[in-house]
């Protein structure tokens, strides 16, 4: 059983140990060691960056209550193993602020935590449970008063856990670690922590989503939200240069011109009708139109057909693209589904519907579905 040296200290950066074993697999190497700072990938977080003897530390699993480091060279006798503090730290901010926001759902709304994820492209954390968006702004200013309260966060293993009325997303069968902050939550875990709630800096629930029977916010704290603001903040400048806008007027200034765009779109589109309309008056009755174009959104398409659908005796089709990815629709007096099925016969298509009308995507050449549609 390796001694797992985070546990007593969270903040401690090197450490030495010795080499229990050092066994080659196909592409690294696997060591344990009698103790270790290295926290393993566990509790849905992953695991800690660094090195032993200054090899890089690629990857740590605890199996069996060993924690088992993976190098790409062995190692034997006594090492010295630094953490990279950076890492882990960013880790431990996000880490607490998760016992924060799950605490306080708990709480707050009475879900349970139902799954946790921190790798180093997001966060997420699930709940059993359906917040709307009001309760999701008062959980997150709630999570960010309890930073501001500076409250302990205590990392400890209790003598009866029974005692103590923690979370615990599973059944625990070695001994209890509980991570308690005072007022807020008391859960099981097994991560590294922060020493109190101001060290988390801030809580920012970026986005949330239905998940199966509750729901998953996507979040961020310390410094990760550092950066996340970082960079919506020089986003927000950049919009507001390109736009002549102060930023305190984006929100207006952009629902200015999607309502100018769309008045742009609903003239342009009033525009092609007509030229649609034009185009139809000069032709006549015949066996089939097929046409192929690149500049009309589905209900111009749509329109287009209609108005040539009466002209013909057989079928109407008509493919919008370029570089052979088209979307189409094809409607027949007879069978469209038959036409389609030539057209699968050759190309890999998206797409189905009536007999009446078929419509959908389609990878192909102009020539040959000319080709073969019009020798159907």
């Amino acid at each position: 059983m390796t001694i797992k040296l985070y546990d007593k200290d969270a903040y401690l950066t090197i450490f030495e140990a010795q080499v229990i074993t050092c066994t080659k697999r196909e592409n690294d190497y696997d060591i344990v060691l009698d103790q270790t700072l290295f926290f393993p990938e566990e509790g849905g977080q992953t695991c800690d960056h660094g090195t032993l003897n200054d090899v890089e530390v690629i990857g740590v699993q605890i199996i069996n209550q060993e924690i088992h480091h993976y190098t790409n060279a062995p190692l034997s006798g006594s090492v010295k193993g630094k953490i990279d503090f950076n890492y882990r730290y960013n880790n431990m901010q996000n880490h607490s602020g998760e016992h924060v926001l799950s605490g306080l759902v708990k709480s707050m709304f009475g879900f349970d935590n139902s799954g946790f994820h921190l790798s180093d492209h997001e966060i997420t954390t699930d709940y059993n449970g359906f917040l709307n968006e009001q309760q999701l702004q008062i959980l997150e200013a709630k999570a960010n008063e309890v930073i501001l309260n500076n409250k302990v966060i205590h990392c400890f293993y209790p003598e009866d856990a029974d005692l103590y009325d923690y979370r615990s997303k599973k059944e625990i069968n070695e001994a209890i670690r509980l991570v308690e902050i005072e007022g807020v939550d008391c859960c099981a875990c097994c991560a590294p922590h922060v020493r109190s709630t101001s060290e988390i800096g801030m809580i920012k629930i970026l986005k949330a989503m239905k998940h199966k029977n509750g729901i998953r916010l996507y979040f961020v704290c310390g410094h990760r939200a550092f950066v996340d603001y970082q960079a919506k903040h020089l986003q927000a400048i950049n919009i507001s240069q390109k736009l002549s806008l102060p930023p305190d007027d984006l929100v207006k200034g952009i629902d200015q011109l999607l309502n100018e765009n769309n008045q742009l779109k609903q003239e342009l589109s009033s525009l092609k009708k007509q030229i649609i309309d034009q185009q139809v008056q000069s032709l006549s009755q015949q066996d089939h139109y097929l046409i192929f174009t690149n500049d009309l959104d589905r209900s111009l398409q749509q329109y287009y057909l209609n108005q040539l659908f009466p002209l013909c005796s057989n079928y109407v089709a008509i493919f919008v693209g370029k570089d052979e990815n088209y979307r189409f629709i094809i409607a027949s007096n007879n069978d469209s589904r038959e036409l389609l099925n030539k057209l699968k016969g050759h190309f890999e298509i998206k797409g189905g519907g009536k007999a009446n009308m078929v419509q959908g995507q389609i990878k192909g050449n102009q020539k040959t579905i000319q080709d073969i549609l019009e020798n159907n």
